[in-house]
């Protein structure tokens, strides 16, 4: 009699576990517009930093936000400096609208040299979201990135 009370328990736990494992109407698939993230290619390798954040003033620079993706380990930093004025769209980088990389102990940025584009999907007060490309050059103008396939959804902080 034990044999088939364990046999019944284990058919019942067995059937509990696979009903639980089955998909349901209530799970959940993640919006890719809320997971937060910045990402890109620098010279075809791959960059994913483990900080994304934007800031609502750059510093020093009041009428700029900047989107950053920051590498804690190496210390390496991508950035993107608008001004506030800019919104949803597509927008140039250049001097103006920069674009700044710190990476592999190289500095560069567009205000040197190079060009690129923005496209900002979503912009409000407390998220920034959108995708670019742009190259930039160090001060010499003998170094170029290329930055390609870049994308980002940063909450922003003031």
């Amino acid at each position: 009699m034990k044999a088939s009370q364990f046999v019944l328990f284990f058919a019942f736990v067995a059937l509990l576990g696979f009903s639980s494992c089955s998909k349901k109407s209530d799970d959940v698939t993640p919006d890719p517009a809320t997971v937060v993230g910045f990402k890109v290619k620098v010279d075809g390798k791959v960059y994913a930093p483990d900080y994304a954040y934007a800031l609502a003033e750059s510093p020093g620079t009041a009428n700029y936000y900047t989107i950053y993706g920051l590498d804690s380990k190496t210390s390496d930093v991508i950035a993107i400096a608008l001004p506030n004025t800019l919104g949803e769209g597509t927008h140039p980088i250049n001097a103006t609208n920069f674009g700044i990389v710190n990476y592999n102990k190289e500095e560069l940025s567009t205000v040197n040299g190079g060009t690129g584009t923005v496209t900002i999907t979503k912009k409000t007060a407390t998220q920034i979201m959108g995708t670019f490309s742009f190259t930039a050059q160090d001060a010499t103008g003998k170094i170029t990135r290329t930055l390609t396939e870049g994308s980002f959804n940063v909450n922003v902080r003031n």
